[in-house]
């Protein structure tokens, strides 16, 4: 504290750090009583002396250990507050950086949503033309029904049309026939010819 005190201020546990890592001096013995008095306070002023050099001493050491910590403790100090600025400009960076990131995940929000829009329209379109083509479909069976019942009735009409001609052939034929009874003589090749022409009506 003494030390302390000289020197104006410091750390008390750095101070005392440093004495404790001075060399130490032997405990002068104690003075015999049976000096005279003028002795005593000679030996007491050169006491005195010692302590106030050894004060001296342990300033100058104080200031020069300050002395020469100060300067890298400066530039300790500036390195920090120039890591301090990085730190805040990266942090700065990284804000501006999430601040994009988050307008970037709203916008791809919306268009999720729109793209979901689109989705469940193109669905509700898809599931209509999926529903006409089955109707289609179903008309189309029904027009093919049609269309082969028309193709078997036209073969049905078909048929019964050549068996009306063989009718009419067998028909027309005897009737020359009975013509030619009548007549009183034989058929004519002429009649068979009639025949013959008369066998394709349209």
């Amino acid at each position: 504290m003494r030390v302390r005190m000289r020197l104006g201020g410091g750390n008390v546990t750095r101070i005392k750090a440093v004495i404790a890592g001075m060399p130490r001096q032997e405990k002068l013995p104690a003075l015999p009583s049976g000096l005279p008095q003028t002795l005593v306070r000679e030996l007491q002023h050169v006491t005195s002396e010692s302590s106030q050099q050894i004060l001296s001493i342990v300033a100058r050491y104080w200031t020069g250990t300050l002395a020469g910590s100060a300067g890298p403790a400066r530039e300790e100090n500036a390195r920090l507050r120039k890591q301090v600025e990085d730190l805040e400009n990266e942090a700065l960076a990284s804000a501006e950086r999430l601040a994009q990131a988050e307008s970037q995940h709203d916008e791809t929000g919306r268009a999720l949503k729109q793209l979901g829009q689109e989705k469940a329209d193109l669905s509700q379109s898809l599931g209509s033309l999926q529903s006409a083509l089955r109707n289609a479909e179903s008309d189309f069976r029904a027009a093919q029904r049609l269309i082969d019942s028309f193709e078997r009735n036209r073969r049905e009409d078909r048929d019964e049309i050549r068996s009306l001609q063989k009718r009419i052939e067998g028909l027309v034929g005897e009737i020359g026939a009975l013509k030619a009874k009548a007549s009183g003589g034989q058929p004519k090749v002429r009649a068979r010819g009639a025949k013959a022409s008369g066998s394709r009506p349209r």
